[in-house]
């Protein structure tokens, strides 16, 4: 029989390396996992805030779209009871002292009708103007007339602007029922 050598156990040698590596890789392999996981952990909360902004802007656009519908709504039904008179009073580029006053009447059937102002002496044509405005709020007087002129355009000369202002006003004060829209 052979005798067995017994080794003392200062003479055991354990290498260790192999471990280390092993170790090592499984602890790379769990932090970078773990960064992963953070990445996308991030990205899932900016995901969800923004489908949370995307729902609060899709719920603050359907609301005014339903205020806008109910508006459309008011507006169709107000036609039935407002009445609006448009007046655009523009000059001939070519030819400054040609002015023209034109009447836009809600619910009118006959054409635009159109006043010519020439020269400095326009007292006649204005007074005109007048009178067919006058008889758009007699023949509407138990509705509210809109009188609005298209002020501050590059069109209209100044002195017009006011003239037609100045009708305006004084047709408000004589009749209840009529109101200027301002710009």
């Amino acid at each position: 029989m052979k005798k067995r050598r017994h080794r003392a156990k200062s003479d055991i040698l354990i290498d260790l390396t192999s471990l280390l590596d092993v170790i090592f890789i499984v602890l790379l392999v769990v932090i970078g996992r773990q960064q992963t996981l953070t990445v996308k952990q991030q990205e899932q909360i900016a995901a969800s805030q923004t489908i949370e902004e995307a729902s609060a802007q899709a719920e603050e656009a359907r609301a005014k779209y339903e205020l806008y519908m109910d508006q459309l709504d008011m507006s169709d039904q107000l036609q039935n009871y407002v009445c609006a008179l448009s007046v655009y009073a523009y000059y001939n580029e070519m030819n400054v002292t040609e002015r023209h006053i034109s009447i836009l009447r809600k619910g009118a059937d006959e054409e635009i009708e159109t006043f010519d102002l020439r020269g400095e002496n326009v007292t006649e044509p204005m007074k005109q103007f007048r009178a067919a405005v006058e008889a758009y709020i007699a023949a509407n007087e138990e509705s509210p007339i809109i009188l609005s002129l298209n002020e501050g355009d590059e069109k209209i000369l100044y002195r017009d602007e006011k003239a037609i202002m100045k009708i305006f006003s004084e047709l408000s004060m004589e009749h209840d029922n009529v109101f200027v829209k301002l710009k």
